[in-house]
């Protein structure tokens, strides 16, 4: 074999039991002498051991286009090579454009079987999603399709032997240039049911549950569980392009004992004799130079002792310092189709450190073997290799792996340090890993009490399949709900009504199952071509209301549909049933019984907002620990802490009380993992929601999820662990309604009368409110905080550009005009605060008490934002804008540039405004019910021409040239 045809490993990765998931943690599994088992008593024949992956049930499908359906359909054998797969390429870094091959083998899927046995209601709507996400013949395909990988994928069945194969597999197609890198995966993965096995005489499973290789009380093997992944590449690019080099493949060789053998499982001696000789022949190598021999090893009485005949005849007498088997199975089991994969790994490690580890479970050797003419020998204890030899010597190892039915394969690697130098191999070491990101448990869809739960749908089923006359009319399905259910079978969240199912990733697998669910909820089957004309939320929304329509009785009788159970406050109609639903996504919710530490950090989302930063900076000068939840986490707490070091006092030691976490409220947990989730569950002690998007254009299907849907993860999170008190952050806007009308009074409390869809803001904030209603009628301290306009900041007089009140000074400062209604009605326009006084009241005067309950809070002061206010205060910076009648200036501001977001705003806000002088007045907000809010609130609404006048410097304002018409 020449130099060019050697191939290095670059790249390792694996899972194994005991929280193994490194080359390092790996090797100190083997140096320590120990194994993953956890063992229980043997009783009437059952051996009680258990080594399961503990987080093979998380998955981390957002960074695949994955949707959760599919995900939770998927075998995690599928799931964890295809995450190793990726890390184990972006580690590498280098080559990403480059050609790659999929070599892949996995166990009989015990998930596949389990859904078969437990959940034939499962596999009767779902067969092709599970066979995809279960089979074998899927797997490399897979990982090829997910990850755009163009070379050879292949998945390799041979029994135990398969990931051997698929390395002398992809060895080949490196070698006849079929492609530029490969990963060889392999996985053996059984159901999280499974707690030990059944010994039978004559059986191949150890009956103490221990695995004994060699050893002359071996009585069995015992089943393993792991996951792993190599990467391979020629020699010359893996040194050209500066890769790290685990060992380097000399040769390996592929064949099957026929019929040479007593039996179809029985191992043969000529087969695997003929294998590891052609393996030499391949390597160029002499039998002596190898000193180290990792071999199948399944510690079975019959097994083993040919197995060592067929190495000590194939390798004959050893060289200088002597040659040692050992095998891999003692420590984490028979992997099956891994088993081989493994073998390597922990081949390549010994190699690299030069050190046999002692091979456990030992006690003298089997005397079904010859050991005397030395050819062989078990490690006792850790062997120095490089001892009685040369310092410059090759370290070779050979690994053996032997499937049930005759496939032998044989590999043959040698440690990097004797080819391309010791300084060269230690520059050259493991990169750091890359961790893929977004992990989250998924639910078995196979549980213990699955069975059961088959049974009594089928037998409900039934029951309703006897009882039923006529189809039930459609039973409600809330937009929310639809877009949850299109969510479920898209690689995107579906946020709004009107959003493409396709575009959004959705497939026509996606496609089946969600028409499936929808039937299943609501009794209507609509058809794939009716999904197809228009497949949006909004089409099925309208095929839904049709068909209600359309079986609603005919005698002018009003029908009733039972919803979740929940208090609506009075509210009747559609706003009742939006309110209820609100009330289901906390069916079964249990809250901690253990408060919080009140000393423990605040949890703050939407603090890059005006809003929110001020709540911050309070915080933080107040001294109080606050965790930031935020896209981009510590990534974006540089840019946080710009934006806060013009707040008065500001200094290191604030600084140092803030910290971020990588989140997104409209996620499930929060976008956080499970270990982080957890762990700030115990930690914080207050959460005060401030994030959401605003926007008073948009219609309620465009806000739901991040404004209304949201909420329910701040209260799952807030009753999780300890209980929390929490504080949202709402508005004085859901009171849009006609049910309040202008000019009268609003007391706090609930809202009960909605806004309408069209007025998605207000619609989506009060919703969110009512799910902080539930949760102190659940037992959390709860505070919603109304707050009005925020115009500013009354010591750096930075304003909060996004607020409406700029939005018409902009207007009037681009255009040099103002609608003449302004002179003539004194319209009020806003009532208002600085941002730093709604901080005040949030973190003070309206905080939360720590009682059971819900407060509803409205912080809006009597001093209102007049039209007549802000001209004067234009006036008072010397700006001198001209009136024009109010249709004539709504025009000109249609005609401003369009990409200006405060454009379209303050144009949908004209878009219903009358072109009259007719005085315009506010909803009032009285604060009698919080006294100590309504004095802080009505001291510090500072609003007078020289007020405004002092703003006007802001550079969002300035200079107003640069707030062009467009031209038409």
């Amino acid at each position: 074999m020449t130099f060019d045809d050697r191939i290095a490993i670059v790249g390792v990765h694996l899972k194994l039991p005991a929280g193994i998931d490194t080359t390092d943690g790996f090797w100190r599994l083997l140096t320590d002498g120990r194994d993953v088992f956890t063992r229980g008593p043997v009783t009437d024949g059952h051996v009680s051991l258990t080594s399961h992956i503990p987080d093979a049930h998380w998955f981390a499908a957002e960074p695949f286009g994955i949707s959760d359906y599919e995900a939770g359909l998927t075998d995690p054998q599928h799931r964890l090579l295809l995450e190793l797969a990726w890390e184990c390429l972006r580690t590498a870094g280098s080559g990403q454009d480059s050609v790659t091959g999929v070599f892949s083998s996995c166990s009989p899927s015990s998930f596949f079987e389990e859904i078969l046995l437990h959940r034939p209601d499962l596999w009767a709507r779902n067969v092709s999603q599970i066979l995809e996400g279960t089979q074998g013949d899927y797997l490399a395909t897979r990982i090829a399709y997910r990850l755009g990988l163009t070379g050879p994928a292949l998945h390799i069945g041979t029994g135990c032997s398969s990931s051997l194969v698929a390395l002398n597999q992809a060895v080949q197609a490196l070698n006849s240039f079929q492609c530029d890198r490969a990963l060889v995966a392999a996985a053996s993965i059984h159901a999280p049911g499974e707690t030990g096995y059944d010994v039978r005489e004559g059986g191949i499973y150890s009956a103490d549950g221990r695995c004994r290789p060699f050893s002359d009380d071996a009585n069995g093997t015992v089943p393993g569980n792991g996951a792993a992944v190599v990467l391979l590449k020629r020699l010359e690019d893996a040194l050209t392009d500066g890769d790290p080099v685990h060992a380097v493949v000399l040769g390996s060789a592929v064949n099957n004992d026929g019929d040479r053998k007593a039996g179809f499982a029985a191992p043969g001696l000529d087969g695997q004799l003929d294998c590891v000789t052609t393996a030499l022949d391949v390597a160029e190598l002499e039998p002596d130079q190898v000193s180290y021999i990792e071999a199948h090893g399944t510690g079975t009485r019959v097994g083993d002792p040919i197995e060592l005949r067929a190495l000590a005849k194939a390798y004959g007498p050893a060289g200088p310092g002597g040659r040692h088997v050992g095998s891999v199975k003692a420590n984490i089991g028979h992997c099956d189709v891994a088993a081989g994969l493994f073998g390597v790994i922990k081949s390549a490690l010994i190699l690299t450190h030069g050190t046999v580890p002692p091979q456990i479970n030992f006690t003298a050797p089997t005397t079904a073997h010859d050991w005397s003419d030395g050819s062989l020998n078990v490690a006792r204890a850790a062997v120095d290799l490089r001892a009685g030899r040369d310092a410059d010597a090759p370290l070779i190892a050979g690994v053996s792996s032997l499937g049930v039915g005759g496939t032998n394969a044989h590999v043959l690697l040698q440690d990097a340090r004797s080819l391309i130098g010791a300084d060269e191999a230690a520059r050259r070491a493991p990169r750091p890993v890359v961790r893929i990101p977004g992990r989250v448990p998924y639910e078995p869809v196979v549980r213990p009490e699955a069975a059961a739960d088959a049974a009594a749908a089928a037998r409900a089923g039934t029951e309703a399949a006897g009882t039923a006359g006529t189809a039930d009319p459609a039973a409600p399905v809330t937009d929310a709900q639809l877009l949850e259910l299109f969510s479920q079978h898209t690689a995107e969240p579906v946020t709004a009504m009107d959003e493409d199912f396709f575009a959004l990733g959705g497939d026509s697998f996606g496609l089946l199952h969600l028409l499936d669910e929808i039937d299943r909820l609501t009794g209507v089957e609509l058809s794939v071509e009716e999904f197809m004309a228009k497949p949006t939320g909004a089409h099925v929304r309208a095929q839904l209301d049709a068909a209600a329509a359309e079986a609603a009785p005919g005698d002018g009788a009003a029908g009733t549909a039972a919803g979740p159970a929940g208090n609506t406050g009075g509210a009747a109609g559609a706003d009742a049933e939006a309110i209820r639903a609100v009330a289901g996504r906390y069916a079964g919710l249990t809250v901690a019984e253990t408060a919080a530490d009140p000393d423990g950090p605040v949890l703050l989302t939407g603090a890059t907002g005006f809003v929110g930063a001020h709540v911050l900076a309070e915080l933080l000068a107040a001294g109080r620990r606050v965790v930031c939840l935020l896209r981009g986490g510590e990534e974006r707490r540089a840019a946080l802490v710009g934006l806060l070091r013009p707040t008065p006092g500001w200094d290191r030691a604030r600084e140092d009380l803030l910290s971020c976490v990588d989140g997104d409220i409209a996620r499930p947990r929060l976008g956080l993992d499970h270990a982080r989730y957890e762990a700030l569950a115990e930690q914080v002690a207050w959460v005060i929601h401030s994030a959401a998007a605003v926007n008073h254009v948009y219609p309620y299907a465009n806000l739901a999820a991040v404004n209304t849907d949201s909420a329910a993860g701040i209260v799952e999170f807030a009753a999780t662990a300890r209980r929390k008190n929490l504080t949202y952050l709402s508005t004085t806007a859901v009171f849009t309604t006609t049910a309040y009308a202008q000019g009268s009074e609003i007391t706090a409390g609930p809202v009960t009368a909605l806004p309408p869809e069209s007025d998605g803001y207000g619609r989506s904030k009060a919703l969110a409110e009512h799910h902080f209603r539930l949760a102190g009628e659940l037992g959390l301290s709860a505070v919603v905080l109304r707050i009005p306009n925020v115009f500013g900041d009354r010591t750096t007089r930075r304003i909060n550009a996004g607020d409406a009140i700029w939005s018409w000074t902009r207007a009037i400062l681009a255009t040099g005009h103002y609608p003449r209604s302004f002179d003539l009605s004194g319209d009020e326009l806003f009532q208002a605060l600085p941002g730093d006084v709604v901080a005040r009241v949030v973190t003070q005067e309206a905080r939360p008490t720590g009682r059971p309950g819900c407060r509803f809070v409205n912080a809006a002061p009597n001093l209102v934002c007049s039209s007549r206010g802000m001209l004067a205060g234009l006036r008072a910076a010397g700006h001198h804008p001209e009136p024009l009648p109010d249709g004539d200036w709504y025009r000109m501001v249609a005609d401003l540039d369009p990409n200006e977001v405060w454009v379209a705003a303050l144009a949908g806000r004209l878009a219903g405004r009358p072109e009259t002088g007719q005085p315009q007045r506010l909803h009032r907000f009285p604060l009698d019910d919080h006294p100590a809010v309504a004095e802080v609130v009505n001291h510090n609404a500072v609003w007078s021409p020289a007020d405004l006048a002092g703003y006007l410097a802001a550079p969002e304002l300035a200079p107003p040239t640069a707030l062009t018409r467009t031209e038409h």
